[in-house]
């Protein structure tokens, strides 16, 4: 009499169905550190010659300086967007207190308001090209394109700026 196989299952592939009828055989029962966890200590991307460089540094608490790069430029990022975001809503703030003003005190305000958004923008120039260059270097330094940060892109978060 033939061995009852049971049903495949429903999208299962013809290779999962293999896995499985393996297991149900017990195959996989005494392998090797079963029930042990894996050891995902190395890095199966880096590669051979820097594994034992990459090693030091984790055991000693740091990182490659590609990386300690990229967290310093993500928090620059995430500095900058609070700040542009804080002008903008002192801004706001001041433009929407210009209706309470006479005439002529209005015409000054919206004087001096224009003098303070000119200095935010060159201010946030200067911020976004000392990004930028931190970005410059991290692209030259890591180890893949993948791993590259795009530069920030400034006229256009002028523009951003400019809009509100």
């Amino acid at each position: 009499m033939a061995e009852l196989q049971p049903p495949t299952r429903k999208g299962e592939s013809a290779i999962e169905k293999q896995i499985r009828q393996a297991i149900e055989r017990g195959e996989f029962d005494h392998l090797a550190g079963a029930g042990k966890p894996l050891d995902l200590s190395e890095n199966m991307f880096t590669p051979s010659e820097w594994r034992l460089a990459y090693k030091m540094l984790r055991d000693a608490g740091l990182a490659p300086d590609w990386i300690e790069q990229d967290k310093e430029i993500r928090r620059e990022l995430r500095a900058l967007e609070a700040w542009c975001q804080n002008q903008a809503q002192w801004l706001r703030n001041k433009r929407d207190r210009l209706n309470t003003l006479s005439v002529n005190k209005m015409i000054q305000e919206r004087e001096h308001l224009a003098v303070a958004r000119e200095k935010l923008c060159v201010r946030y120039r200067e911020r976004a090209a000392a990004v930028n260059r931190m970005i410059d270097l991290l692209n030259l330094k890591a180890p893949r394109a993948d791993l590259h940060r795009e530069r920030v892109r400034v006229e256009e978060e002028i523009q951003r700026f400019e809009d509100i």
